[in-house]
């Protein structure tokens, strides 16, 4: 196998890990971000439930602005985390897409490798063969020589 093709399925392949490291990175900080944020959703949602009633009547006017404001809360986190799902989405797309393509370079690559390698021991056996051959016919024409 040509080295220079074992050599540019490394290189890609390693361009391609490099390539992809940014992408695993922000990636991972948008799957912290939707953590974070759903995280925040249920704390708000246990408020909600929690902290809504209120037994004095004196209250219950502030009890309805709170209501409405953490309801207010919950809607604003499940915006931003309907502007960062088709983000994730899309990452997670390209970072699967990027990680086969690496596969990819990497069996090839490999697979030259093997390939160079039987290769390498084929024509080692052959010379190994050769040099069998070679020796056999030199006892046989010693051997020849004595009986004569």
């Amino acid at each position: 196998m040509d080295d220079r093709r074992i050599a540019a399925l490394d290189l890609l392949e390693r361009l391609r890990r490099h390539e992809i490291e940014s992408d695993t990175r922000q990636l991972g900080r948008l799957r912290a971000d939707a953590a974070q944020l759903a995280r925040q959703r249920s704390d708000l949602l246990d408020k909600l439930s929690t902290e809504a009633r209120a037994e004095d009547p004196a209250l219950l006017g502030y009890v309805g602005d709170f209501i409405r404001s953490v309801r207010s809360e919950i809607d604003r986190v499940r915006q931003r985390e309907a502007r960062i799902e088709p983000e994730l989405d899309k990452l997670e797309t390209r970072v699967a897409e990027a990680f086969r393509e690496i596969k990819t370079y990497e069996i090839l690559r490999l697979d030259a490798l093997a390939k160079r390698a039987e290769e390498a021991r084929a024509k080692d056996d052959a010379e190994a063969e050769e040099i069998a051959i070679i020796r056999w016919q030199r006892r046989r024409s010693e051997r020849a020589r004595r009986i004569r």
